[in-house]
């Protein structure tokens, strides 16, 4: 290890407490970086909506989003004894969900498909042997101030707006749409209905304007430059990397940089995490070979991206799993691969390289039951500050697990204290393993064969 004031970093990170990752403030510990936009995508957000967040939309690829998904954001505030509702369409996909989220951009309340009653004459395409392309599928939701009851009433998410200076902040989210269909599901974005305290109903542009709706991203706040610069002195990536779950933010920042793995740290994530997932994360680098192979089991999900007739999940292990390739300091995704994605070799288990496009081996390709990552040149993305360069060989992995079944025991949420992931997670808790391009070419077609499990 490089030698480091220990104590000093020590200090750094507890300054870093109050600071998320993902803050819509800036303050004076925290640095805020606007990507600039080169391809952004159709507006389909009307005056209420601000993004997409995605993969497409470089102006708002930050938070490490899933490329299995599209975000988008509402920022209002609710005028007092006004009545919010939302109108829209289960969309055709795998799954939908709105998040609230506190100050600091840890969720709060969430409200999923499954849990939200269609309208009168409507059915929910999310439950149990639901007839998934039906065209009757409205509902109506409401979006109340203040914090939620411990048992909330039906169709409603509530804003905890008091946490931030009265701004509400929601996420809708919608995961795999169906194939032939847009980001959306097919069925654009749920509409707003303003009731007013004398009764007057607001729509549209008129219901924003009362709103004070704002349609401008959030923006991207990363770790103070100075104190990353010193944390990354000691590299996080290992020979052997190590797969750790994700708890918070500074429980993150001391294990991974400093070694400081002790205790029983709370799991609130920020970075407007879905309530509804759980991560895993390993740091690699290339320096030590150029080739990194993950191999690991994919939980059984429901099938929907050919437009399945029926949503059945009854053998299902989880609703949606997915494995990305990150840059660490600037949040971005470079790609993921997703279950439906995802070739599962004749031994039950799944192979995947990630690499340099141009480091990407011959038989890296799904003809030979390998998914490829490409990893980006970039590496952590520091050089999104000024003056900064690049830790250009550093990658990032994340693995996700959404809303997995009570019965199963290999799920990331049962994890509790730090170092028990393997225990848990089992065959489901993948390996990785440094290749050169040479030796992992010359384990041909079938090189699930020479690989562990």
């Amino acid at each position: 290890m490089t030698i480091i004031n220990l104590k000093r970093l020590t200090l750094t990170i507890a300054m870093i407490v109050s600071i998320s990752l993902l803050t819509a403030c800036n303050d004076d510990n925290e640095t805020t970086v606007i990507i600039p936009d080169t391809n952004e995508p159709e507006d389909v957000g009307g005056c209420f909506w601000g993004g997409p967040y995605s993969i497409d939309n470089p102006e708002s690829n930050f938070a490490y989003p899933d490329t299995g998904a599209t975000y988008w954001h509402a920022k209002y505030s609710l005028p007092e004894g006004a009545s919010l509702k939302l109108n829209g369409e289960f969309p055709y996909a795998r799954y939908m969900s709105f998040n609230s989220y506190r100050q600091d951009n840890s969720p709060a309340f969430a409200l999923r498909d499954q849990q939200i009653l269609a309208n009168n004459g409507s059915i929910n395409p999310f439950t149990q042997g639901a007839e998934r392309n039906n065209d009757k599928r409205s509902y109506q939701i409401e979006l109340a101030a203040g914090q939620a009851p411990i048992i909330p009433p039906n169709n409603i998410v509530y804003d905890y707006a008091q946490d931030n200076n009265g701004e509400a902040r929601l996420l809708y989210r919608v995961y795999v749409p169906n194939k032939g269909k847009d980001a959306t599901g097919g069925v654009g974005l749920p509409t707003p209905e303003l009731t007013l305290t004398n009764g007057q109903v607001l729509k549209g542009q008129s219901a924003c304007d009362k709103l004070e709706s704002e349609k401008e991203l959030v923006k991207v706040p990363v770790i103070p430059p100075d104190t990353y610069a010193q944390l990354r002195q000691n590299n996080p990536a290992k020979e052997n990397p190590i797969w750790r779950a994700v708890y918070n933010v500074q429980f993150g920042f001391k294990c991974s940089f400093l070694n400081q793995c002790e205790g029983n740290p709370v799991r609130q994530v920020a970075r407007y995490a879905n309530l509804d997932n759980q991560y895993i994360s390993a740091y690699v680098d290339r320096s030590i070979k150029p080739i990194v192979v993950i191999r690991g089991k994919v939980p059984k999900v429901p099938k929907t991206i050919n437009g399945d007739a029926i949503f059945d999940e009854s053998d299902a292990q989880m609703r949606y799993w997915s494995m990305c390739q990150n840059e660490y300091y600037s949040q971005k995704v470079t790609s993921c691969l997703y279950d439906e994605q995802v070739a599962i070799n004749p031994d039950g288990y799944y192979t995947m390289v990630s690499s340099l496009p141009s480091d990407r081996p011959v038989n890296a390709i799904d003809q030979c039951g390998v998914g490829f990552l490409p990893w980006s040149s970039d590496g952590d993305g520091f050089s999104i500050i000024s003056g900064r360069q690049n830790n250009a060989t550093d990658g990032f992995l994340l693995m996700r697990n959404m809303l997995p079944a009570d019965s199963f025991d290999n799920a990331i949420k049962n994890t509790s204290v730090p170092g028990d992931e393997a225990e848990v997670l089992g065959d489901y808790l993948p390996t990785i393993q440094y290749f050169t391009k040479a030796d992992f070419e010359a384990l041909g077609c079938d090189a699930y064969k020479s690989l562990p499990q």
